[in-house]
């Protein structure tokens, strides 16, 4: 059986219809749009087009209210998790960008799900660290986030003071890091509210 190649007579026949359904589609339109909304005639237009979309006649004035708050409160947590994002591949540049911005995502969700500083932190890195166990992260966290209440919080340095690559350092050393990238999160997300 011969292929055909892109050019046959087939392949001609089909893009030339889809061509001309084109054209018969852009040409067959029943009012064009007006160019020139200050002209009288395109009042109407838009009139109509305003009533086919009204708002007012599938929602309350109530819900309309309700649901644009939560839509804004989806923006402002998009937005937050971009910031924090940003932030956190400047701090932490040799931390692999998909666990920098898994932690960015999951670390809102930790500080409104969990109440302790230990358990944000564990909670924060679970997604990106799925071979530890939640008690040996909690183990790992508990030093790190009660040396980090102290006004000079150099934990974090300390944690991040070893200039090796990511893919040298070992496991803990990797959980450790994630855990100290959690609090620095969860401490930018505290000043940012």
């Amino acid at each position: 059986m011969a292929t055909q190649s892109p050019d046959s007579q087939y392949f001609r026949d089909s893009q030339t219809q889809a061509e001309m359904e084109l054209l018969a589609t852009i040409v067959e339109t029943d009012v064009a749009y007006p160019w020139n909304p200050a002209q009288l005639e395109s009042e109407s237009y838009l009139v109509t087009l305003e009533q086919e979309f009204a708002l007012s006649d599938a929602f309350s004035d109530s819900d309309i209210a309700e649901k644009s708050q939560v839509l804004f409160a989806q923006l402002e947590q998009v937005w937050m998790t971009t910031t924090l994002q940003k932030s956190l591949c400047e701090k932490f540049a040799r931390v692999p960008q998909d666990f920098l911005a898994s932690i960015a995502q999951s670390v809102h969700n930790a500080t409104v799900k969990c109440h302790a500083l230990a358990d944000q932190m564990v909670e924060s890195v679970l997604d990106i660290l799925p071979q530890w166990a939640e008690e040996d992260l909690q183990v790992l966290a508990r030093p790190l986030a009660y040396a980090m209440r102290e006004a000079d919080s150099d934990a974090v340095e300390v944690v991040m003071a070893t200039r090796r690559p990511w893919t040298e350092l070992s496991e803990i050393e990797q959980a450790r890091v994630s855990l100290a990238v959690a609090r620095y999160a969860i401490s930018q997300l505290e000043i940012s509210d």
